[in-house]
C-alpha cells in the first residue's frame, strides 16, 4: 500500500500515513497509520474495505460480488435509456 494514502490523526489533526498493511481478504486490508507530528506520536490501525463498484472491472474475479454504487446504478440506467431507441418515442 502506498505511503501517500493517509488521513488526519484523530488526536492532533496532523496528516498521518500508512506505515504498513496486511490483507485480511480480497476486499479488506488492515492498515497501520502513524501520525507525522513527532510531539503527538499516535499510531493506530484501521480497516480499509472495498464496499461498492463505481465502474465494473473488465476482468472480474470469480467470487467477488460487489454492489454497484447507487450513483453508478442511476447513471447506468440513464445511459441505457438514452441508447435505447424505444425511449425516443417517450420524448
Amino acid at each position: 500500500m502506498s505511503s501517500k494514502l493517509g488521513i488526519s490523526c484523530p488526536h492532533c489533526d496532523t496528516w498521518a500515513t500508512v506505515r504498513t498493511s496486511e490483507a485480511v481478504s480480497a476486499t479488506m486490508r488492515i492498515a497501520y497509520f502513524q501520525c507525522k507530528n513527532i510531539a503527538c506520536g499516535h499510531t493506530w490501525k484501521a480497516h480499509i474495505e472495498v464496499v461498492a463498484t463505481i465502474s465494473p472491472s473488465a476482468i472480474p474475479r470469480p467470487g467477488i460480488n460487489l454492489p454497484l454504487s447507487p450513483l453508478s446504478e442511476t447513471l447506468r440506467i440513464a445511459v441505457a435509456a438514452i441508447s435505447d431507441p424505444r425511449q425516443a418515442s417517450l420524448l
